[in-house]
């Protein structure tokens, strides 16, 4: 079953400082809300999560640098500090683009990570930020710290280990679905994920991951963010995390992690029943409850 995600009203694209693009879409009409995805993702993959949005607001989405629809990978870079740059050029560019707005952020992981530290070390005209489930490291002192970089070694390992090709976003469905980390996640989902993180080889005629596997890996080691912990926790914005609340037999650390910055930060926070760092995709309508919970508070 071909999965393709709904038409925009507009699309424009945004030159990165070099030469890197970025694809930005608009869908809706109303109150401005800005979306992107976690680390080897895309945008369209939460597609059940965001079209619930955009029949009440202006729903901006963009693929970071080297995923999904935006320019694909060329050279190792220092992914984090260039993420954050990323970041400023794209907001501003939005803004030119669309119009002033106050706007909503809406970031998942990787980008929720990068707009905390943005927020807090650039000028804003967020109205607040709903970050899920950000990575941010903990401090050395922390109880969480080993556990954190554990997972993280073993994702950024297995991340350079995936398959690059494929005959068919089909095929990687499949590979998807039988995985216990992928088990809430419904049948045509996981169909939408996996058209979401391939792009279509046109001389193999074969589907190869959107994001390297190199660049998807370097980024799940988190280097060279400095103290991040602290770096997030000066954001000085209404910020809401919300995170998964996996069962007693599932890795826990990631949302530990984003209830605990919350405290130490002074945000929000809420936990989602039965869900894991893929909460938008497997509990969308609680998701879209939560943000709009948080945007009625502003």
């Amino acid at each position: 079953m071909k999965i393709e995600a709904a038409a925009p009203r507009r699309r424009f694209v945004i030159a990165l400082e070099d030469g890197a693009e970025v694809v930005a879409r608009v869908y809706g009409k109303g109150p401005r809300l800005v979306l992107s995805h976690g680390n080897g993702l895309a945008i369209d993959a939460y597609e059940t999560f965001w079209q619930r949005l955009t029949g009440r607001y202006e729903v901006v989405m963009f693929d970071f640098r080297h995923h999904g629809l935006s320019t694909a990978y060329r050279e190792p870079l220092q992914n984090w500090p260039q993420f954050i740059r990323d970041f400023d050029v794209v907001t501003t560019a939005i803004q030119c683009e669309l119009g002033p707005a106050e706007a909503v952020g809406i970031f998942h992981s990787m980008s929720a990570l990068t707009a905390l530290i943005h927020a807090s070390e650039y000028p804003t005209t967020w109205r607040g930020i709903v970050a899920f489930e950000p990575p941010v490291p903990p401090r050395p002192e922390h109880e969480d710290f080993e556990p954190f970089f554990s997972l993280h070694r073993d994702l950024a390992e297995g991340a350079a280990r995936r398959r690059v090709s494929f005959e068919s976003p089909e095929r990687l469905a499949t590979s998807f679905g039988s995985r216990p980390s992928f088990k809430r996640i419904d049948p045509q989902d996981l169909q939408r994920l996996s058209a979401a993180t391939l792009r279509r080889n046109a001389q193999s005629g074969r589907y190869d991951l959107a994001c390297a596997r190199e660049f998807e890996s370097e980024t799940f080691r988190l280097r060279n963010l400095g103290d991040a912990w602290g770096r997030v926790g000066a954001a000085s914005l209404p910020v809401h995390v919300v995170a998964g609340n996996p069962s007693s037999d599932e890795n826990q650390c990631l949302a530990t992690v984003a209830c605990r910055i919350a405290q130490d930060g002074g945000f929000g926070f809420e936990a989602v029943a039965d869900s894991t760092h893929f909460l938008q995709i497997e509990r969308p309508a609680e998701c879209v409850t939560a943000v709009e919970r948080f945007i009625a508070s502003l």
